[in-house]
């Protein structure tokens, strides 16, 4: 099923602000490349035979992409004509955008006069939209490791490296997020990325998948007594300060002897203070 979103002759311009419902485009709206792309490093399988090639920040790019033998336009027409014209092509990475030329061919078989026939340049990690503007591997790579991990949604993504290309002071803005988002799913589109998963009855594509899921949770009474740190207590924090001292003895008879035996401690002439202790403990 096809399921690249159509986008306007104007896009370039276009600058977004919210997300976009993306309808199903014509065959005249897919990519230049067409030919398959090999899936990353991260989740490559013993099985996957295509490998691609590091980016390194476009060190390996020539400075002018020529035509060969595996050119062709978007609509699929792959006759090159005689004339061929170089134009300027915009590589988006995941820090800058890097200018370079590009050697392209009118396209007899399309009906506009946009359609030109030009290289697939998989060989150099690059992905060619529409001879004008080009993505490379790693930077779609990138969306679809943080995507899987995150989840992060498209316009973060976007929105992150726009902040990049600021930062590295690109010498060309990032794209719209609606060309953006439509050169992702072009990738994808071509991009081959296998599984092993695979129901013993009904293959690797059954008609219909059930999901379930199992929500993981502590016993109510585990976590009752639970709260967090900031959580405040009025009662345990008003504590009732007493006015006067407390004095305390270790003469376990009743209140009214203590008291005595505290007056007598208090006498000024300690004989005096003995006597009434000693008449005191005779009482009892």
């Amino acid at each position: 099923m096809d399921i690249l979103p159509e986008i306007p002759e104007n896009l370039d311009e276009m600058e977004a602000t919210t997300a976009i419902a993306l309808p199903v485009p014509s065959d005249a709206e897919k990519s230049v490349s067409w030919k398959t792309i090999p899936p990353p490093e991260w989740c490559r399988l013993p099985t996957d035979t295509l490998r691609g090639r590091p980016f390194r920040s476009g060190a390996y790019l020539p400075s002018k992409f020529q035509l060969d033998t595996d050119s062709r336009c978007s609509c699929g027409n792959a006759v090159v004509s005689a004339e061929i014209e170089t134009s300027d092509l915009t590589i988006y990475t995941s820090t800058t955008a890097l200018l370079k030329s590009i050697e392209t061919t009118y396209c007899t078989s399309c009906r506009n006069t946009k359609g030109r026939i030009g290289p697939d340049l998989v060989e150099f990690g690059v992905f060619n939209l529409n001879n004008v503007v080009a993505f490379s591997h790693e930077l779609f790579n990138r969306y679809t490791s943080e995507f899987t991990q995150s989840p992060t949604p498209m316009y973060a993504f976007y929105q992150s490296i726009k902040d990049a290309y600021i930062s590295e002071q690109s010498p060309s803005p990032l794209c719209s997020v609606q060309l953006f988002t439509r050169a992702w799913f072009a990738f994808v589109q071509i991009q081959e990325i296998s599984s092993t998963m695979e129901c013993i009855q009904c293959g690797p594509s059954p008609s219909i998948v059930i999901a379930d899921g199992i929500s993981v949770a502590f016993p109510r009474h585990r976590i009752r007594n639970l709260c967090p740190p900031t959580s405040t207590d009025r009662n345990k924090a008003l504590v009732k300060i007493p006015r006067t001292g407390i004095k305390q003895a270790c003469f376990p008879g009743s209140v009214k002897i203590r008291r005595s035996i505290s007056k007598a401690l208090d006498e000024r002439i300690p004989a005096n203070g003995i006597e009434i202790i000693t008449k005191l403990l005779a009482e009892v």
